[in-house]
């Protein structure tokens, strides 16, 4: 239970937040502050944006790429396939075991770009995709489905609940412990990265 759409949902997650939240969750060990000539990597990133930093350090050391020779697009939405993507690049891009392509989801053809990644993240319990075998690799990755990644992703840590959230009621039972963790995190990185943009 990944992907299952909530209110919450309908939120839209950025490249530049996701990047950001990357770097601050130490998945990215980089520098407080990037040099200027970094940033300028991007022609759509200014120097002076709040995820100027985790822009330059992801296509730096290869998590992200960005849309095309020079641009960003920090306000495009984030796909599932390209979440897997970052994440299976943080982790090393690892080769897969002839037998995590067993079964592939019906919707990620093993020629596809993100098929490593998608079928690496299945292998290490990060996604099960959604029923009748399909991943959605071309879905909008959920505010929910984020949170429950990212918190697989760094082992399933406990989180303190916190102040609920205004539509609190609406999250669901299976990413209500990757919630309070994320927003433990959030709390964290307000503290210590001085991370900005609203999430």
């Amino acid at each position: 239970h990944d992907a299952l759409p909530i209110s919450m949902s309908k939120q839209k997650n950025y490249f530049g937040r996701v990047a950001a939240l990357l770097l601050a969750l130490g998945l990215c060990c980089a520098p407080a502050a990037a040099a200027e000539s970094d940033t300028a990597i991007f022609s759509d990133v200014p120097a002076d944006a709040w995820y100027a930093d985790a822009a330059a350090y992801v296509r730096e050391n290869d998590l992200m790429g960005g849309t095309g020779a020079a641009t960003f697009s920090p306000n495009a939405v984030m796909t599932r396939g390209m979440l897997v993507t970052v994440l299976c690049r943080a982790a090393g891009s690892p080769a897969l075991a002839e037998g995590d392509l067993e079964a592939p989801f019906q919707d990620v053809p093993l020629e596809s770009w993100y098929a490593q990644s998608i079928y690496w993240a299945r292998a290490e319990e990060l996604v099960s995709g959604y029923e009748n075998n399909r991943f959605g690799p071309d879905d909008p990755v959920t505010r929910e489905q984020l949170a429950v990644i990212l918190w697989r992703f760094a082992g399933c840590p406990e989180g303190e609940a916190g102040e609920d959230f205004a539509d609190e009621g609406t999250i669901s039972p299976w990413a209500s412990a990757a919630v309070d963790w994320a927003r433990s995190e959030e709390r964290r990185v307000g503290k210590e990265c001085k991370v900005q943009g609203s999430s």
